[in-house]
């Protein structure tokens, strides 16, 4: 019979430093992508709410043969310019006068995805209103996402056309930035 002995395993201080500094360069490498799938993320969350928030208005005038607005409300219950750090109120509109009248008239409130921040630019409009029929009419425009680090490049920009449908611009010169209805980049300010 063999008289065994119990061996400790465990590592030695130079696999132990070997294994941190292999560790240490494979995080190098993979934080800085982690982060750009997180603005990417955000990126995709945000635009994809505001253009199911703009479909769900869209859908509701047709439904109900009303007028539905879609803004940002200040503290009067009228339509405001801020699209950020308020929630967006979809509600019916039967005045066309961009007040909500009574809480009965609310339709949706949705609270905005963090990380970033909407433009909307509707002509001289803070709103966007979409009649029975489901134009837009003159309350036509766009509204501009960009990440909280003003990175153009990550920007996203939702198109609303005279039927009141939403589309993404896209990015036609290859550069990486997307061009509006213009041809002109979408810039981050």
């Amino acid at each position: 019979m063999h008289n065994r002995t119990n061996k400790t395993c465990g590592f030695t201080l130079v696999e132990l430093l070997v294994a941190i500094v292999i560790i240490s360069v494979i995080a190098n490498y993979t934080v800085p992508s982690l982060g750009s799938l997180l603005n990417s993320a955000r990126r995709q969350s945000a635009v994809s709410d505001m253009i199911a928030l703009i479909n769900f208005a869209r859908n509701t005038a047709i439904m109900e043969q009303r007028t539905i607005t879609m803004c940002p409300l200040d503290q009067t219950n009228r339509c405001s310019n801020n699209w950020n750090n308020t929630p967006i109120t979809v509600f019916r509109d039967s005045d066309a006068d961009r007040v909500l009248s009574s809480t009965n008239d609310v339709v949706r409130i949705k609270e905005l995805t963090k990380g970033g921040t909407w433009k909307a630019s509707t002509a001289n409009r803070s709103y966007f209103r979409f009649f029975a029929t489901g134009q837009a009419s003159y309350a036509i425009g766009n509204m501009v996402w960009c990440p909280d680090n003003k990175n153009s490049g990550m920007a996203a920009q939702v198109i609303i056309n005279m039927g009141g449908r939403p589309r993404l611009s896209g990015d036609q010169d290859g550069d990486g930035i997307l061009e509006d209805a213009n041809g002109n980049p979408v810039v981050c300010r």
